[in-house]
Order: structure tokens, then sequence, then C-alpha cells
């Protein structure tokens, strides 16, 4: 370096601005800035103010070392001030040379030393193993993510009540948008914006508002003190300020500009948009002129020009990107599609993330309103799938402050017991070291075979799992929601089958180390396990018991080898047995008691005009008619009828059941897979689904989606305007034609009528599931509206009536018992 140059260099260099986190910056002995691995070294440079130099300065510097050369921009950043940003990916020394097309700012050079670490910088997040994240110094990074679109536009008491909650949360990422937002509950004006006005008050594209950048980047410096990634959304639809429509150039240059800024942050990660597809499709109210092609050429000058090579990703709406190109880091998805994991794994090739499958919440819409044990289980599910799980909040608030999108405090039960599961996942094997061994339809299983097993378990159903090795494993009974870990015996390698107490239980296996004691066995001996209240049940501790304690799962306990109990209101009991040997060493044991309710009283009774139970509440165009019909008019907004304030307790673990009633349509024309007479699905996996088909015809499913089952009454049985009384009878107990359809005929006023058998068909899929949703009358419930309302029943349902049994098959009722329940719907 000439000597005239180092003098020059060495009155700028005590200016050089190093990022906080970094500490400040310093000098050796031959004046040589030195700075942190992976910190960020910030270089500022006087030059021309004249003119706009966000469109007429070009800057950049050469970094080497060794062979090794990274090219990084610099940018402009108000009042004659030019700023260079370099996070040294490796240690030692390094050269750097300024590129300029203003003379002043070009051929500059120096020097950098570069040294080791501080405490807690482990270096940028990176993939590792194709499907898995890790930072650059080998610690690993599991991500548990968390979304707030707009919290840096909000004012700064906010923020800072943002930071903090952050603080103490269990998210290591956040997602959150460069440009504010414009959509429900985000109706507030910002006070600082990306760009700078003109006289008339319009946005100039080609004038970066410093005030803003430093703002944001102040954010992003927050985040990175707090060990959180920083994923920014580049562009989004839900714009009133024009951010979605600049031109290709305003765009490129922007995106440039945010990689000069932002780049040397080793916690920024790039999403190229929110719902990339809405702002090329343009659904209603969504804005954006982005072509299909001009995504790809946006990541291609990410991956071509971002000098650290940051993640990058890009997120969907109703059309996936397709994450196999080569500039895509890993998939980022919306989908709530948690059986899926390993297939997009497989589909993709790199690590997957679930940054949106809906948000814990209470607002209307159906993307917004997951209950806490839901979001708790789509991160179980997503991590048993050798995947990544985002979360986030959507409770109404007076002011609109929705964490969402504009952060403050946590209001949800489902964050905790992410902390419990991060937790948890640490104390595992490494992720990298686990391989799901599920499929992607409902079976669970995340392995390091011969150390390590978790098994998964949505519902009651027994499961096995193979069990390689020749050493016995420990076996421990996990509830993910109440967040407790329980000594359940021991298991020999081979197959082997759980049988989980409730659903959501998940199991886990570990081989005894050489020369540890066994645990004690517990099991558990019922009769009667199941019949009618008052019910009477005795209850021993088989095997070798040691002290036994009993848990009845009603309040009641009991201590002892044998214990008598008894059931007196109608349920699914738990009953948990924990046997402690001399040495102190425990396991517990789980049955459960069933008692049957009064079969010839409908556990459903809605569309009369009084005596309805369970409640109901209309919702949209839903109303009454004569006598408590139930009014679904044919036409947008649509509507439905809510049955209860909760999922109905009476309706799991039914193993037969019937439902019947009166129906009128006044159009048979249907959303797509029909439209929905009662359901409780559980999205498309616990609970009951009646559908009407365009064709007159009625299907049951349960405990799945309907379109591809073939469990149908014969077609034509509705006719348009006229009152058809129904029944569909449903019985596990049989293995053959257990499933029969009942009809009337169609007739002006439903009155008394002759019901006859339709048909009789085979279909089986086990009894109703424990972890069913809210019971909706002519319409989706909450873990579905999102898809469309369009699916509604259209027309009047009137005295519709669910009976059930949880013994054989005395909730299938009778064609005498049938026509009973037709006389008493008339009323």
């Amino acid at each position: 370096m000439h000597h005239a140059t180092t003098s020059w260099f060495a009155s700028l260099i005590a200016a050089a601005l190093l990022a906080a986190t970094c500490g400040p910056s310093r000098a050796d002995e031959a004046g040589r800035t030195i700075a942190e691995q992976w910190g960020t070294a910030e270089i500022a440079l006087p030059g021309p103010a004249s003119g706009n130099p966000y469109l007429e300065t070009e800057l950049s510097a050469v970094f080497t070392q060794g062979k090794r050369k990274l090219i990084v921009p610099g940018f402009y950043d108000g009042e004659g001030r030019y700023i260079l940003r370099f996070s040294p990916p490796q240690q030692g020394p390094w050269r750097y040379e300024t590129r300029s097309n203003r003379p002043e700012l070009s051929g500059k050079s120096g020097s950098l030393t570069v040294g080791p670490p501080a405490a807690g910088n482990h270096g940028p997040v990176q993939i590792f193993g194709t499907f898995y994240l890790r930072y650059a110094d080998g610690t690993p990074y599991h991500q548990f993510g968390t979304t707030c679109y707009a919290w840096v536009h909000q004012t700064g008491q906010l923020q800072q009540q943002t930071l903090k909650t952050l603080a103490a949360s269990p998210f290591n990422k956040i997602r959150f948008c460069v440009f504010p937002k414009s959509y429900a509950y985000n109706q507030n004006e910002p006070d600082l914006f990306a760009f700078q006005k003109k006289p008339d008050g319009k946005f100039d594209f080609d004038r970066p508002d410093p005030a803003f950048w430093h703002h944001f980047e102040q954010r992003i410096l927050d985040l990175q003190r707090l060990g959180i990634e920083a994923d920014q959304i580049l562009w989004h639809p839900y714009d009133r300020w024009g951010f979605a429509d600049m031109s290709d150039s305003q765009d490129d240059r922007y995106l440039r500009y945010c990689i000069a800024r932002f780049s040397a942050y080793r916690n920024v990660w790039w999403s190229l948009a929110n719902e990339y597809d809405f702002m090329t499709a343009r659904p209603a109210g969504q804005r954006g002129n982005k072509q299909w092609e001009d995504w790809d050429r946006f990541f291609q000058i990410l991956q071509k020009e971002d000098p650290h090579q940051r993640m990058r990703g890009i997120h969907n709406g109703s059309k996936w990107y397709d994450h196999t190109k080569p500039w895509v880091t890993h998939a980022s998805l919306q989908t709530s599609d948690m059986n899926g994991g390993v297939r997009f794994r497989r589909q993709y090739q790199k690590p997957v993330i679930y940054d949106e499958c809906k948000y814990e919440g209470n607002i209307p819409q159906g993307w917004g309103n997951l209950d806490a044990k839901t979001m708790t289980q789509r991160f179980w599910l997503g991590t048993m799938g050798g995947c990544y799980v985002g979360h986030g909040e959507t409770y109404l608030h007076p002011d609109d402050i929705l964490w969402w999108s504009k952060g403050g405090v946590l209001h949800g039960e489902s964050p905790r017991r992410i902390q419990w599961l991060k937790d948890f996942m640490a104390q595992a094997p490494p992720f990298d070291q686990l391989e799901p061994l599920g499929d992607d339809q409902g079976r669970f299983l995340l392995a390091k075979p011969g150390e390590y097993y978790l098994v998964y378990c949505l519902g009651t159903q027994p499961q096995t799992v193979e069990l390689a090795g020749d050493r016995p494993y420990k076996v421990d009974v996990i509830d993910p929601w109440a967040m407790t870990v329980a000594p359940a015996g021991t298991a020999r390698p081979g197959v082997f089958t759980v049988k989980p107490p409730k659903s959501d239980t998940v199991f886990r296996f570990t081989p005894y180390a050489p020369g540890e004691t066994f645990r004690p066995e517990a099991r558990i001996e019922a009769v009667p396990a199941e019949g009618v209240p008052p019910l009477t049940v005795s209850f021993t501790a088989a095997g070798d018991p040691g002290q036994a304690e009993w848990d009845f799962g009603d309040g009641e306990r009991a201590t002892g080898r044998e214990a008598t109990h008894t059931f007196t209101g109608p349920g699914l009991h738990t009953v948990t047995l924990k046997v402690t040997d001399r040495r102190g060493t425990a396991a517990v044991a789980y049955t459960e008691v069933l008692t049957d309710r009064d079969v010839s009283q409908p556990i459903v009774r809605a569309g009369y005009g009084s005596n309805e139970s369970p409640s109901l509440k209309l919702g949209g165009t839903a109303k009454r008619g004569t006598g408590g019909t139930l009014l679904l008019p044919d036409g947008e907004p649509w509507g439905w009828v809510q049955c209860g304030e909760k999922p109905l307790d009476d309706l799991r673990g039914l193993r037969s059941l019937t439902i019947c009633g009166w129906l009128r349509p006044v159009s048979l024309q249907t959303g797509l897979g029909g439209n929905r007479i009662v359901f409780c699905l559980n999205h498309d996996a616990d609970g009951i689904d009646l559908v009407c088909h365009a064709d007159g015809r009625l299907r049951l499913s349960v405990n799945q989606w309907p379109d591809r089952i073939n469990n149908d009454s014969s077609a034509g049985k509705l006719a348009i305007g006229r009152w058809t009384f129904f029944a569909v009878s449903y019985d596990t107990s049989r293995s053959q034609e257990n499933v029969a359809w009942y009809f009337s005929r169609p007739s002006d006023v439903p009155g008394p009528a002759e019901v006859v058998l339709d048909r009789k068909t085979t279909y089986n899929n086990g009894p109703v599931g424990g972890d069913l949703r809210g019971l909706t009358i002519g319409n989706f419930n909450e873990t579905m509206r999102g898809y469309g309302l369009d699916r509604q029943f259209r027309g009047e349902i009137r005295g519709l009536q669910i009976f059930g049994s949880r013994l054989g098959g005395r909730g299938a009722l009778t064609a005498t018992e049938i026509m009973r329940a037709c006389s008493d719907a008339k009323q």
C-alpha cells in the first residue's frame, strides 16, 4: 500500500464502525482494523452528495484472503456518506480495494485483521447434511420460528415490548416485512418508510430514506443480541402505498440495496415474499405487478451478488414455488399438511420449514383460529417429520395489537409448550442424527435406530415400532400438552406394540445401559372395562407391583395392589397406575374405562323450536325459520351453525352412531367436494363428515377426508325445493354392511312419512376419534373455514339429531327407532 493512501485511510478508519455486537473496532500497530469473525466490519467513506447517488453512484470492494475473493457491494447512506459492510467468514488478514464509477471512491485499499468470534457469536446459519441447519461454527441450530409481519412499523414502545417478549420466548427466528402491511387488523400508518416522499405525497422509489434503514438495521441487531435470526420478507401483496407495484429496475435496485445494507449481519435471512403468488395472480384485494419469471430473477441476483450467501427462501399462498431450483436454500412452506413432512423432504432434498401452518388465535379467519393444543401438536408433528416449524398468534385485541403482525405480548398457551419441546429435543441425539421413518399417512416415527426412538400417536389406535439390537429398552410416555414424561416400563428388542392412553401421546424408547436396573412392570387388569353408569370396576395391579397408586381420572385416587371404583357418569375415563419398587424405581400404566350414555337420548338436537342441545350459535348468513328450522341461504358470504362452545365430548369414541333429520335443498350446486350437513373433523382427521353431493346423494366419512372413500347413499334422494327425511347409521361392531341409509319420499312439508331402507354399505374406519373438533351444521368448522365457505348446505335443515354409543352397536338405530326419530323431528 502507498504511504499516502495509508495516511488518508488511517484518518478514515478511526471513524469506521463495527456493529455493536462485534464490539468497538480498533487498530493494531500497523494501523489495520481488527475485526471479529462473522462480525460486521463497517467502513465509511466520504463521497459525492449531489444528484441522486442511489441511481448514479456505484460502489463495491474486493476483499481477498489468499486465493479467496469476495465482492462486497456498498451503498449511499445519506449526507455524503458511503458504507461498505463486510462479515469476515475466516480469521486472519484480509485486504480490500474499492471500486466505483466515481474517482473519489475508487481504488481505496486497506486491510483487516480478523480475530476469533466473541462469546455467543456462532456465525450464520447454514445448510448441513441436506435436510438440516446449524451455525457456521458447527453449533446445532434447531429452528423454532415465529411471525410478526409488521412489528418494526409500530411505535417505539411497542417494538421494545416485542423485543422483551421475544427475549423470554422459545423463538430463535422471526419473519417480518421490510415494507408495512395493509390488511385486517393492520390499518395504522407507520412513522417511517423505506423511501422518501415527493412533494405531492407519493413515494419516490428512487430515493431511500436513511432514517428508516437505520431504524430497521437497529432492529436486526437487537434480534442478533437475542440470538434470533431475522427472516426478512422483501415483498408482499398487502400494500396500499405502491411498494408492491415498483418497476423492474426499481425492484432490482431495492434488492441490491438490501443486500448491501443487510447481508453483513450474520442473522439475516432472505424471504423474497410472503404469499409471492398473490403478487402475480392477484386475488381480490391483493397488490403486485410481478411476473412468475421475476421471482427467478430476484433469486439469481441474491445468489450471484450476496457476498455472504445468506439463507434464501420464498413463502407461498396457493401456488408453491419450485423449491428444487438451485438458488433456493430451503423450502419455506405455508401448509397445514403436517403428514407431508417426509414427502416434502424427499421432493425438495433441502431443509423444510413450515413457516406458516396457521396461527393460534380466535379471529374469524380460518388461518388464525387454531387452538393452542393444535398449534403445539403441529410443532411436534413437523419435528417428527424431520422438518422445522413456525408459530404465529392471532388473538383479538381492542387496539388490534395481534402478535402475528404487530408483536407486543404473547397471550396463547402454545409458546411455553413449544419451549418445552425445544428443551426436550436439546436432550435428544442431535436432530441431524434422527431420521424420520414414518410416512405421509399419519404415522410419525423419528429415530436413531438402536439408540433412540420417538413414536407420536395422533389417536388411540395401537402402533408398532421395530426396536433394533439386542438390548432391552426403557419406555417413557410423553404428554406434549401437559409437558410430562412418565416411565412406562421395559420393551424387548424386535417389534413392539404401543397402546396410547389418549390422543397426542408420544412414546420414547432408549436402551438400558449395561448393568442398569430394569424398571418395575406395571400392568392393569380392569373388570369390567365398559358398561352403563353407575359402573363399579375392580382394578388389579398385575405383575410385581411394589407400591401401587391409582388415579381414576375423575379426581379420585387410591393405593394398594387392588382397588375398586364406581364411575357415575358417561365418558372415556383414563385410569393411571404408578408402581414404585423397593429401589424407588417407578413405572406407569394406563387403561381406559368406557361408560356409555342413555342411547335413547340424542347427543345433538338441532333445528327445533325448543329443547335444543347443545346451544346453537348462528354465523354468517344462517338464520332461523318456522319451528326452529335452520335456514342456510344459497350464495355468499355463506353461513354456518355452531353446536356448543367447544368440541362435544359425547361424540368422542363412538363405536356406533345414527344421524337423522329433515333436509330441503334450495340448490344442489356444490362447492368442491360437496356441501356439509354436519362436520366435526379435525381438518382431515378425527371426527365425522356428512356430505351432500350435486346428484342428491349423501356420503358419510369418519376420521378422514371424504373425497376418496366409497360410502354413499343412492343418487337422487334429495330433491330441490322439497323436504326429505334421512337417516344414516354407522356400526363398527359389524365387519360387513355396517352402514345403513334410510330415506322418505320427498314431500312439500315435513310430516308423517314412511322411511325405508335405501341401501347398506361396508365402511368401517373405527370409532370416532378423540381429537375431533367443534361440530358445525351446514358448513365447515373452524379447522377448515380458511379453505372456503362455499361448501355450505344450501337450503333448510330441521329436526337434526345425532345418537351414539361407545358400546358395540347400540347407537346404530333400528328401522323402528328411526321411524320414532322421524316422528320426533316433525315436532
